[in-house]
């Protein structure tokens, strides 16, 4: 009996943002990887999660920066997975804050929480803090700064909105189907500006989008109060 013709691909490490790791790269590998046998994935450490559903190895490589030079091709014909198991989250959170306080790009981190969450105060709603260890804890939020990947997609999938300035975690929030209120300036950015991205180009499961305005990177806390009434 023949041996049957095992098809394999292996990717290129991945050293970019988790933005376009996220909305561009692992798409466009889990189209190309359809019908192969052996798909194998190199990237960040715990970026397994992208790549589980088609990936039959996974890589992590020794880098721990991201790079900014990187393909940015964001209107890749690839296939979308929506992230996220709601039911293993446990006890879900209503609202999910990304208090960005990574260094680089550090002007843009918001810097009215504490305003906010004042004034959220009327709202029914429970928070709580996602993100990384660099990101930041406003007003002693409960804190799931630093959990897994997995672990935070299905937060995420069990919330009713994350809420906060653009980066990659609220682009995930997008891919795991829950709507969100985010923030960022009108420029264009790679022939789009960030509100069309967020509403448009990596919004594959057309979740709502609270958009907000501010060049300055900082809207005022009953704008961002504003919108979550409107969505929620």
């Amino acid at each position: 009996m023949a041996e049957k013709n095992i098809k394999k691909i292996e990717f290129p490490a991945w050293y970019g943002e988790f933005g376009w790791e996220l909305a561009t790269w692992a798409p466009y590998c889990r189209k190309m990887a359809e019908g192969n046998d052996e798909v194998i994935v190199t990237s960040f450490e715990g970026m397994q999660p992208l790549y589980a559903d088609f990936a039959t190895q996974f890589i992590s490589h020794e880098q721990t920066k991201r790079s900014l030079d990187y393909p940015k091709r964001y209107r890749v014909d690839g296939r979308y997975y929506r992230y996220g198991d709601a039911i293993k989250a446990g006890n879900p959170v209503d609202v999910l804050i990304h208090a960005r306080g990574i260094a680089r790009k550090s002007s843009i981190n918001y810097r009215r929480w504490n305003e906010f969450l004042g004034l959220a105060e009327e709202l029914p709603l429970s928070f709580a803090c996602i993100g990384t260890d660099q990101d930041m804890q406003p007003s002693d939020l409960p804190d799931l700064r630093g959990i897994e990947l997995q672990s935070l997609m299905d937060q995420i999938a069990a919330s009713k909105l994350v809420i906060g300035v653009s980066s990659g975690i609220m682009h995930l929030a997008a891919f795991c189907g829950t709507d969100i209120v985010v923030w960022g300036d009108k420029r264009t950015y790679f022939s789009e500006t960030l509100e069309n991205r967020y509403s448009q180009t990596w919004n594959p499961f057309k979740v709502r989008v609270g958009w907000i305005d501010a060049d300055n990177w900082q809207p005022q806390p009953d704008q961002i109060i504003k919108k979550i009434k409107e969505l929620l």
